[in-house]
């Protein structure tokens, strides 16, 4: 009796690869793209809109208007472009509305990070041989603190063994 597994030959069929694979855009489908008053870079694998398109596209989304209508009222055909480049046309959007960004035509990207809870400074670097003066306070504080440290750890050791001791 097969069992099921995420992996091919675990009672799974292997998949053929055909749905993972982008599809190639031709010459014709390059030339036909590059036309388009709302595409502004197209390469084999890629298609780039511009920012009046994106505008247009994200706002008749929101209004609840059909995908592949409002592609095709562009004048775009969703059979060269394909559903999935469209569906990732939404993620982005959606993606850079919540996060506050304008839509760019694809050509440059967005530098903006997301927000970040935290944010840890960097250590400057100094050169390889400089010698950083200390005053003979700060190295008589700094030997303080290290005896300190050691007694620390001798003090936790002893806790250990005195924990192994009695199992």
């Amino acid at each position: 009796m097969p069992r099921g597994g995420a992996r091919p030959g675990a009672g799974r069929k292997k998949k053929d690869g055909s749905e993972n694979e982008r599809r190639h855009f031709t010459a014709e489908e390059i030339e036909c793209l590059l036309s388009s008053p709302h595409v502004a870079y197209v390469s084999r694998t890629t298609v780039s809109f511009t920012v009046a398109f994106k505008e247009m596209f994200w706002q008749r989304h929101c209004d609840g208007i059909p995908t592949a209508r409002i592609v095709e009222d562009a004048g775009l055909d969703i059979g060269v472009i394909g559903k999935g480049r469209i569906d990732t046309l939404i993620k982005s959007l959606r993606d850079q509305t919540e996060r506050g960004l304008p839509f760019n035509d694809g050509l440059e990207p967005h530098f903006n990070k997301p927000d970040k809870k935290f944010d840890i400074p960097k250590i400057p670097r100094l050169p390889k041989n400089a010698v950083i003066p200390l005053s003979p306070e700060a190295i008589a504080k700094m030997a303080c603190e290290v005896n300190y440290l050691k007694q620390e750890m001798e003090f936790l050791k002893k806790i250990i063994l005195a924990g192994m001791s009695e199992k």
